[in-house]
């Protein structure tokens, strides 16, 4: 047997088994250091910035930090992203503005979402194959959108027309029929507005987007408004109903019963629903002797100080009542069927005294006072019938006073005279003339109240003897004084007046001190002579003869404060135009020749010396 000599290191393995080993470990640590250096050789190829060939909507963003990236997308896109979008539905079109309807780009999303460097191998090899077209990241406020779809979708919708019967002038039944309509599905749109903003066709100069829609069908079916019509409206209007008030009767026609009967919808049907208030102003007269109305609450003033006069209730019968009893009457077409009854109640007035007390109506917040010379017997004539008229008007709070609904038409019926106004310009006789005086001593008494002026209107040109920028005029069915009563107590107002004067007071509670600052005329215009060929006069269709006043621009200023203390304030600015001077003549005279003389041509004229 021969003896084999084994050679060992002094770990006693046997180096033909260390020696792969070592190889495999040195390989594997040269392909780490390898990918490594790989790895770190894209991260920086890559670069710092957005990957090379990044584009969102067309705009390059490639090599550009974040930063960079976000503010050429808003410099570049910044047209795109407020365009109006085209919208279309059911053959009709409309616009819907991004900026208003929550719709933009987010910018630093769409950044974020296109391809940058990063440690991330996945990144890194998209980043140098290049980022390519990114989508934009749309931020979407659903609430704005959704209230811009409702108001698009306002103009587009074809509502379904709901069947109903009404009746004709002469109180004859007739149908009008059902038909279907469509209406934009609101959700889906806003869901389609907020894909297509910024990528859709609209935004290239293409197509306008099509609204999804849905059909609308109505709640009534044609034989159920067939039948309403034969069964309910037809028996309502056969004829007159009888109604017992207090032991006496009362007939209300069968016309008033068609102006006041109408139909709902309800559950499939229509139901019949009878104003009571129109059936009552149908029959007032009738009612009138039965009755004894009710006495508003209202105010004297005593000493300066107003007071309560309590308001006093009535009896009579409330449209409610008049409906509920006339209602089931109309079921029948029998004559005899067709009786109601209702009793005198209780009615109480608009303002009850209890009410007027909470009004606050306690002193005196604002008079003014106008001068007018008494040598014209209908203008004061036309003065004190509008300031009876408006004398002791109440004005709740928030409510609107209107002088033409307060004073009525200027006619000889209601106690007006002819007087003088102004027309294109030029003083007239007509209706009415001379109110504006108590119109713009109501304007300063409610400017000096503190009121909120809605409407009104200073005259064409200036009157001595109104304060300048600070008066109005008003015209029948087309010139009002109107303010509100914007505090949160009542407002009292008085007149009073004597030849040459009229005074409006106003009581409430006071909220401000006023002042008025008018600046200086501007813009200064001289007048013309204009030739009126009608004879003179102060009958309607004369002549009146005026002498001329410039025109010009003044601003006042209403300036308001509590204590010392300014709140607010508001100009009013007034263009007054020249008043010309009218003369009641044709024409012009025409200019005298001027004579002529022939100069001799041997005595030449002298010239004149530097003195003369």
């Amino acid at each position: 047997m021969t003896d084999v000599n084994v050679i060992a290191d002094v770990t006693g393995e046997p180096a033909a088994r260390r020696h792969p080993v070592r190889r495999v470990l040195l390989v594997l640590l040269g392909v780490v250091v390898l990918l490594g250096a790989l790895w770190v050789g894209a991260w920086v190829a890559a670069g710092s910035g957005v990957a090379r060939g990044t584009t969102v909507l067309g705009v390059p963003i490639s090599g550009q930090s974040k930063a960079q990236a976000v503010t050429t997308l808003r410099r570049r896109l910044a047209a795109r992203v407020e365009m109006p979008i085209a919208v279309r539905a059911g053959g009709r079109s409309a616009t819907v503005q991004p900026g208003r309807a929550g719709l933009a780009l987010d910018a630093p999303a769409t950044v974020a979402a296109a391809q940058a460097r990063s440690w991330d191998p996945r990144d890194l090899l998209r980043t140098l194959r290049g980022g390519g077209e990114v989508t934009p990241v749309v931020a979407v406020d659903r609430q704005r959108l959704r209230a811009a779809v409702d108001a698009v979708a306002a103009t587009i919708d074809r509502p379904p027309v709901e069947g109903t019967v009404r009746f004709t002038a002469v109180g004859a039944p007739e149908r009008v029929e059902p038909s279907s309509g469509r209406v934009v599905r609101r959700p889906d749109a806003v869901d389609e507005l907020a894909s297509v903003y910024l990528v859709g066709d609209y935004a290239t100069g293409g197509a306008a987007v099509d609204l999804p829609m849905r059909e609308a069908k109505p709640s009534v079916s044609a034989a159920e408004v067939a039948r309403v019509e034969r069964e309910v409206a037809a028996p309502a209007v056969s004829g007159p109903v009888s109604v017992d008030v207090g032991g006496t009767p009362v007939s209300v026609p069968a016309t008033a019963v068609a102006a006041a009967l109408t139909f709902t919808p309800d559950a499939g049907s229509l139901r019949p629903v009878l104003d009571g208030v129109a059936l009552r102003a149908a029959i007032a007269k009738e009612l009138a002797p039965l009755e004894s109305p009710a006495v508003d609450a209202t105010f004297t003033v005593k000493s300066g100080t107003p007071t309560v006069v309590p308001g006093r209730p009535g009896r009579g019968v409330t449209a409610e009542a008049l409906g509920a009893a006339v209602l089931p009457a109309l079921a029948s077409a029998d004559p005899a069927q067709r009786n109601a009854t209702v009793e005198l109640g209780d009615t109480e007035p608009a303002v009850t005294t209890e009410a007027a007390t909470a009004l606050g109506v306690t002193e005196r917040v604002s008079t003014f006072t106008t001068y007018y010379p008494s040598d014209f017997p209908p203008r004061l004539v036309n003065i004190h019938r509008a300031a009876d008229l408006m004398d002791r008007t109440l004005v709740l709070p928030g409510k609107v006073f209107s002088l033409n609904d307060v004073v009525g038409e200027r006619t000889a019926e209601r106690g007006f005279a002819q007087g003088f106004i102004i027309n294109n310009g030029q003083l007239e006789v007509d209706f009415g003339g001379g109110v504006s005086q108590l119109v713009t001593t109501t304007y300063n008494a409610a400017y000096f109240a503190g009121l909120q002026v809605i409407e009104h209107h200073p005259h064409s040109f200036y009157i001595s003897r109104y304060p300048e920028g600070r008066e109005a005029t008003v015209a029948w069915g087309d010139k009002d004084l109107r303010f509100r009563n914007d505090s949160p107590h009542g407002i009292f107002i008085t007149t009073s007046y004597t030849n040459s004067s009229v005074t409006v007071n106003v009581y409430g509670t006071r909220r401000y001190r006023i002042e008025s600052v008018r600046g200086p005329r501007y813009d200064v215009t001289d007048f013309h002579v204009v030739y009126d060929p009608r004879p003179a006069g102060t009958t309607a269709g004369d002549c009146v003869a005026t002498s001329g006043v410039p025109g010009f621009k003044v601003v006042d200023t209403r300036v308001f404060y509590t204590g010392a203390t300014k709140v607010k304030s508001e100009s009013f600015r007034t263009t007054y135009d020249p008043e010309n001077e009218v003369r009641c003549d044709s024409k012009p005279p025409k200019p005298k020749p001027k004579p002529t003389s022939t100069p001799t041509p041997t005595t030449p004229a002298p010239s004149p010396s530097p003195t003369q």
